[in-house]
C-alpha cells in the first residue's frame, strides 16, 4: 500500500517521521499561543537576528514537520525562524465562522503583528503551504524579500481536476469533522482556495527558488506531467525565478535531501546581507556541505535496502510500465521484510496490476494476517473474491 493520503488534492508522502520535540539546543526559543482575532495560533520560534524566515507547512501538516531543518538553518544564518500551526491543526484553534485561505492569512498577519514580525520576511513553503505563501506575498509584495517553494501546489494543476476533487472532498470531510476540524474546512474550502490563488498570482518582483520533486507523488502519468508542466510555467512567468528538480526525491524534498533545501534557504537569505556578512555565511555553508555530504553517504549506506527504499523503487518501476522488474523488487522486499504487512500489500497491488489475480489474493491474505486492522486489504480481498 502506498503511504500517502489524498488531502485536498495534494498527495502527502513521508519517508521519515520526525518526533514531536521542538527543542533546538542552545538557542532561545518561543513556544506560545498568539491571539489571531477570535482564536489563537500556535507558534514555535527560534530567535535570531536578521530577516526572519517564515515556514508554511503543507496540507495536513503542522509546524512539527520542520523540526529537522531548524537547527542547521539557525546555525548557518543566525536569523529568526518562525513556524506555526495553521488554524485547526496542531495546537492552533479555529474560528468556524471565518475559515478558508484568506481568513487564515488574515489571522497570521494579526499574530505576526503582535509578535513583532510584520515587516521584512522570507517565505519557505511546502506543498499546499505554497497557497498560503502566495496569498501572503500578494498582500505584502514589498515585505517579502524571497521565497523557497518546495514541491508547492499550483492552481494550474487543479484546473482539470478541481470539480472531481471537491466532490470527493465533500464526501470525505463528513467523517472527520469532529476529529480533524482543520482538515474538514480545508477539504470543504478547496475550490474557493484554488480560485483565490488563481486570481492572486505570486508577485513577479519577489525572487523564488522553486523545487519540484524528481518523483512527484502520483501514480497517474498525466498527473505527474501536469505537475511538472505547471511548475515550469510558474518559473517562466518571471525572470527572477529559479527551477530546481530534486532528483530521487519524493514530495517531502526537505526530508529526502535536507542539504539541498537548507542550502537554497541559506542562498536566498544571503541576498539580504551586506558583503562581509554574506562572506561569513558562505564560509559556514561550505563547512556544512562537507559534513552533509559525508552524512548523506552514511544514510544511503544504511537505507540502501530499507523497506521504504525498495517499496518506492518498486512503485517507480510500476509507474514506468516496467511490471516485471517491479514485481521482482516487491518480491525481494517481502523476503527481506517478512514481518511487514505493508510490503505484502504493495506486492499484492503490483500483482493485481499485472493480471496475476490469484497470487495477488495470496499476498493480500498474508498482509491482512500480519495486520488484521488493514481495512484496505480486507476491502480489496472482498472485491477479488466476489
Amino acid at each position: 500500500m502506498r503511504r500517502y493520503l489524498l488531502l485536498s488534492g495534494i498527495l502527502l508522502f513521508r519517508c521519515i517521521t520526525f518526533g514531536q520535540s521542538y527543542q533546538v539546543a542552545n538557542y532561545q526559543t518561543i513556544d506560545t499561543l498568539v491571539d489571531a482575532g477570535n482564536y489563537k495560533l500556535h507558534f514555535y520560534i527560534v530567535k535570531g537576528r536578521g530577516t526572519p524566515i517564515l515556514f508554511e507547512a503543507g496540507g495536513g501538516d503542522d509546524a512539527s514537520v520542520w523540526t529537522g531543518l531548524l537547527k542547521p538553518i539557525s546555525e548557518l544564518t543566525g536569523t529568526t525562524l518562525i513556524t506555526y500551526d495553521r488554524p485547526g491543526f496542531g495546537k492552533s484553534a479555529l474560528d468556524t465562522n471565518k475559515h478558508g485561505l484568506l481568513n487564515g492569512i488574515l489571522g497570521l498577519e494579526t499574530a505576526l503583528y503582535r509578535l513583532g514580525y510584520d515587516k521584512d520576511i522570507i517565505l519557505v513553503a511546502h506543498s499546499q503551504g505554497a497557497f498560503s505563501a502566495t496569498v501572503y506575498a500578494r498582500r505584502h509584495p514589498d515585505k517579502v524579500k524571497a521565497a523557497v517553494l518546495i514541491d508547492g501546489s499550483t492552481s494550474c494543476w487543479f484546473d482539470s481536476r478541481l470539480s472531481a476533487l471537491q466532490r470527493q472532498n465533500d464526501i470525505d470531510k463528513v467523517a472527520i469533522k469532529t476529529k480533524q476540524p482543520g482538515l474538514y474546512y480545508q477539504f470543504g474550502d478547496l475550490s474557493a482556495n484554488v480560485k483565490l490563488v488563481r486570481e492572486s498570482p505570486f508577485p513577479a518582483n519577489i525572487p523564488v527558488i522553486d523545487f519540484v520533486s524528481g518523483r512527484p507523488p502520483f501514480s497517474n502519468a498525466r498527473d505527474i506531467d501536469d505537475w511538472r508542466r505547471c511548475h515550469e510555467e510558474f518559473v517562466r512567468a518571471a525572470g527572477n525565478r529559479t527551477a530546481i528538480t530534486a532528483y530521487d526525491c519524493g514530495h517531502y524534498i526537505f526530508i529526502d535531501n535536507p542539504a539541498l533545501v537548507i542550502n537554497s534557504i541559506a542562498k536566498v537569505y544571503a541576498e539580504t546581507l551586506d558583503t562581509k556578512s554574506r562572506t561569513t555565511l558562505m564560509a559556514k555553508v561550505l563547512d556544512y556541505n562537507i559534513n552533509a555530504s559525508n552524512e548523506t553517504k552514511k544514510a544511503e549506506a544504511l537505507s540502501r535496502h530499507s523497506e521504504d527504499d525498495l517499496n518506492s523503487w518498486g512503485y517507480s518501476l510500476l509507474n514506468e510500465g516496467k511490471n516485471k522488474e517491479a514485481l521482482a523488487v516487491f518480491k525481494l522486499n517481502t523476503l527481506l521484510h517478512p514481518d511487514s504487512w505493508n510490503v505484502f500489500d504493495s506486492y499484492g497491488e503490483a500483482l493485481l496490476k499485472s493480471g496475476e489475480k490469484q497470487e495477488a489474493i495470496r499476498m493480500y491474505e498474508k498482509s491482512v494476517e500480519l495486520n488484521p486492522k488493514s481495512e484496505n486489504g480486507k476491502k480489496i480481498l472482498q472485491q477479488l473474491r466476489q
